[in-house]
Parts: structure tokens; C-alpha cells; sequence
């Protein structure tokens, strides 16, 4: 499944490995990347197929995550500026969260040592039509998403809850609102 694995150099002397691997629910090939020594090719191996094989609910909540993320951010900057990106479908809180995948692309999966081998907890990095600078980071533990927002190389183990700028955690606080109702 993963492909042309190779040890490349990091930094202060230390390396990483990457390779490539299909990306099933984008139809595309992306790196992926094992920081440590400890991250095994197998649980990596364990880690993109259960990115290959996502729940349709896990996706569900990355596109609308995803969507709340455009928006806010879309309502944050100039007009100059909202003026010069370039969305690939028009956004607002009425898009379909299905649309949402043709504006953003995982580039990378980031697996990094597991806290507990028996689940799975893995990163996406991303492009995304709005946030061209940072991009977006997707964090998914055990076919959960965790983290939703620019890419900032945390991690899926790491407490993400009551984060303002988590994605993931304000949908998920929303939608138990709306059940409440």
C-alpha cells in the first residue's frame, strides 16, 4: 500500500521516512510521512487504510467542519481579498457538505508513534482554496475527526476540545445543540 518509502534528512541531524500512497476518498495520490523511528510501516500501513476506507458520517463531518472553517475565514478578511481567492464552488452555510471535498486536498498523511497501537490516529495536511498560506489540517482518531483547522502540526492523541478555532470540536458542540432541540 505504501510505496517508495525512503529515509530523508530532518532537522538537529535526525530523519524521517516518506513515501506515497492512494488516497481513496480524493481519488489521488498524496506523501506520506513517518516522523519517528518508533512509527512502524505497518501501523502506518494501518493508518491509510483506515484513511481508504472512511465512514461516510467521518466525511460528513470533515466537509462540514471544513465548510464552517471557509465561511469564518471567508468573514474574517478584506473584501479585496475575498475578491481574490479562487473557490472552486461557491461557499456559504447552504453549500452541501459533499461539495466541500472539491475545495480542499489532502496532501500528505502524517502518521506519527501511536499512543495506543491498537487504534488509529493519523494527519492529513492539506490544500484548501481559502487558507492558501497555511492550509488545512485534518486530525482523525479511530474514524473520528478530532481537529479541523489551519495546519498547525499538532497532533490526533493531543486534547483538542474547547479549542475556538477547532472545527471539528464546533461542529460536533453544534450539532448536540440542534439534538437537544
Amino acid at each position: 500500500m505504501i510505496e517508495d518509502l525512503t529515509r530523508k534528512p530532518f532537522i538537529n541531524g535526525s530523519t524521517y521516512r516518506e513515501g506515497r500512497v492512494y488516497c481513496r476518498p480524493w481519488n489521488t495520490e498524496i506523501k506520506v510521512m513517518l516522523y519517528e523511528e518508533e512509527t512502524t510501516v505497518e501501523y502506518a500501513e494501518k493508518c491509510a487504510e483506515a484513511m481508504n476506507n472512511m465512514p461516510e458520517a467521518l466525511i460528513d463531518a470533515i466537509c462540514r467542519a471544513a465548510r464552517l472553517f471557509c465561511t469564518e475565514f471567508c468573514d474574517e478578511i478584506s473584501d479585496d481579498w475575498r475578491e481574490e481567492l479562487n473557490l472552486t464552488v461557491p461557499v456559504d452555510e447552504n453549500t452541501p457538505p459533499e461539495e466541500m471535498m472539491k475545495c480542499f486536498r489532502p496532501t500528505v498523511l502524517i502518521v506519527e508513534p501511536p499512543k495506543d497501537p491498537s487504534r488509529t490516529g493519523y494527519q492529513l495536511e492539506c490544500t484548501c482554496d481559502w487558507e492558501e498560506e497555511h492550509g488545512m489540517e485534518i486530525d482523525i482518531l479511530d474514524d473520528r475527526l478530532v481537529f479541523l483547522s489551519e495546519f498547525t502540526g499538532d497532533s490526533p492523541w493531543a486534547d483538542h476540545t474547547g479549542q475556538s478555532w477547532n472545527y471539528a470540536d464546533r461542529i460536533r458542540q453544534y450539532t448536540a445543540k440542534e439534538e437537544q432541540i
